[in-house]
């Protein structure tokens, strides 16, 4: 935020995660008859012990520069589902759905001979969500539907986030930034929804430039306290990687996610911008 200096906006900017076990899964339940327990049964046998992800998000903005400030409101809309599939005698899926839409106020700037960039982010969230274990009795009742819209618990929080970024003056070869965020400030609340607690985030970063290309490299360490999971596996935490812009249009990128190799592309046409990564 703390680098818009004119008017900029994002229209239509959906961005979509889905898993490669999750493609198969819903090409599977197009050719099974879902009211039909027997077969449901089957379906549920053949993805035991696969993780099943799915993601939507929509952030339509706006972004403008008030008094050497950077500004930005949107307007939030994303839905999660994650689910594992247990107990081949009499498969069980174990789900986890979360549905936010909100509103999302930040803003950002510079402070003068100190190479640091400071920025908030007010945001009001509404939350519908469930954690829920269902069997292949429940799914092929004709009323799943209807119990799935029951399970759900609404609830509405307000937060901050917060963050600082430093530029190393004494690298002199690259561009470095270090940087460190605190998001959902204080924990939110969601009533019966599902809780989201506070959260620390650190990485660094590189870029430098040459022939026309740009070569951004990044390091980031995701929830330093532990405050989200129970795992504290550090290659679990990191995410890094390379990015190759070329002088027009496309960017390049490898790295790693969670331990797994992952890359991408983008295809940026200044009213449309494409990214495309898989890990």
């Amino acid at each position: 935020i703390s680098k818009i200096d004119t008017l900029t906006f994002g229209v239509v900017n959906p961005s979509v995660e889905i898993s490669a076990d999750s493609i198969d899964l819903v090409n599977d339940i197009d050719d099974t008859h879902m009211d039909n327990t027997e077969e449901v049964v089957e379906l549920m046998r053949d993805y035991l012990g696969d993780h099943q992800h799915i993601r939507g998000a929509m952030f339509p903005y706006v972004g403008f520069n008030v008094a050497g400030y950077g500004v930005m409101i949107g307007a939030l809309a994303q839905a999660t589902l994650d689910g594992d599939i247990r107990n081949p005698t009499w498969p069980e899926a174990d789900m986890e759905y979360v549905f936010d839409r909100g509103l999302v106020v930040g803003a950002g700037g510079r402070i003068p001979f100190l190479d640091l960039r400071l920025g908030a982010t007010l945001k009001y969230i509404y939350r519908s969500s469930l954690s829920e274990v269902y069997t292949a009795t429940d799914i092929a009742d004709d009323d799943f539907e209807d119990d799935f819209e029951d399970d759900l618990q609404d609830g509405s929080a307000v937060a901050l986030d917060l963050g600082v970024i430093y530029t190393l003056p004494w690298i002199e070869w690259a561009e470095t930034d270090v940087g460190l965020s605190i998001q959902h400030l204080p924990e939110m609340k969601f009533g019966g929804a599902i809780d989201q607690e506070t959260q620390a985030n650190m990485g660094i970063s590189a870029k430098k430039g040459f022939g026309g290309f740009d070569v951004l490299a990044a390091l980031d360490y995701v929830d330093l306290t532990h405050a989200i999971g129970e795992d504290r596996d550090i290659p679990k935490r990191l995410h890094m990687g390379v990015e190759l812009a070329f002088p027009k249009i496309l960017s390049m990128r490898l790295g790693l996610n969670q331990g797994y190799l992952a890359y991408g592309l983008g295809v940026d046409l200044w009213a449309l911008k494409l990214d495309f990564a898989a890990y």
